[in-house]
């Protein structure tokens, strides 16, 4: 019976809220005939599909990931007999379910969770090649595309594993050719770290912001300082020294100040640069991803 595989169901177990269908882990697993497999994988689905399709849950989307490796771990240990037909209801299941993330508004457990569904996808590929895996792959593009905008550093993981895929795969072969190679050369000169610069620079913006306006108060404290010796001075027509050193002081203080202006304004036009580079890759996503979606619904257009 399937059941031998699963933690333990007790009443404390199940208080705790733990999924009772968990694999206690694939080291101590004999193969598994391809029924008990897919049993597994079943609960699985179901737990994920229930989970992501209830608009008022609340979902744990570490837990979900978790669950989610475990299956990819299943299937890469080599501990079932799955076989093509297996395979086949695995995979329109799951893509079945992550389409449902289209329909959504708020799709954000359907993104952080894509990159495991991109690990178990790569995991199947290497097992099952005699599969069309357009659809699948076009919901791995929108989902990267989420996941960039979403400042989500998993869009890299989800990349990584669709160039892990076969190159045997037809679908995959022209990707490779007209988008996935250009990733490439993006992530060689830094894409990844985009957003990370991006908030570095901005950061560094609002600490010379902030010394900028106290410097501009200290400038304003002196000047009165200066102007009211100075008028002092001439009145009394003495050459005060303190005078002196403060007006050497505030040119001083004009001239940091001077130089902080000019630094922020460099620093904003790094801004403004990494901005561009940003927006430039996330359009060449979004019409990758688009162009994906245009030739899945041309192929199969609806009845």
């Amino acid at each position: 019976m399937t059941h031998r595989y699963f933690d333990d169901s007790s009443a404390a177990t199940r208080n705790e809220g733990l999924m009772l269908f968990r694999l206690q882990g694939v080291d101590h697993l004999s193969t598994l005939a391809q029924e008990d497999a897919c049993h597994i994988i079943k609960q699985y689905f179901d737990h994920l599909e229930d989970t992501l399709s209830d608009p008022h849950g609340t979902v744990d989307i570490n837990q979900l990931q978790e669950m989610l490796l475990d299956l990819s771990l299943f299937l890469r240990s080599g501990k079932s007999e799955i076989r093509a037909d297996g395979y086949l209801r695995l995979l329109n299941r799951l893509t079945d379910i992550y389409a449902k993330g289209l329909k959504v508004k708020d799709d954000r457990a359907f993104a952080r969770t894509a990159a495991n569904y991109a690990d178990i996808l790569e995991s199947v590929s290497q097992n099952f090649q005699d599969y069309d895996y357009s659809q699948s792959i076009s919901l791995l593009l929108h989902y990267m595309d989420k996941l960039f905008n979403y400042r989500e550093e998993s869009w890299l993981e989800v990349y990584e594993h669709l160039l892990c895929m076969p190159d045997t795969i037809h679908v995959l072969q022209q990707l490779k050719i007209d988008h996935l190679d250009e990733i490439k050369c993006w992530i060689e000169e830094g894409v990844d770290n985009l957003y990370t610069l991006w908030d570095e620079q901005l950061e560094l913006i609002e600490i010379q912001t902030q010394a900028i306006q106290d410097l501009e108060a200290e400038i304003t404290t002196l000047q009165e300082r200066v102007e009211q010796a100075t008028t002092h001075n001439a009145l009394t027509n003495l050459v005060d020294l303190d005078c002196v050193r403060k007006k050497r002081e505030l040119s001083r203080l004009q001239g940091t100040h001077e130089d902080l202006i000019a630094q922020r304004a460099f620093k904003r036009e790094i801004v403004g640069l990494l901005e561009a580079n940003i927006a430039e890759f996330a359009d060449r996503l979004a019409q990758m991803r688009r162009s994906s979606l245009l030739h899945l619904v041309w192929k199969n257009p609806a009845p």
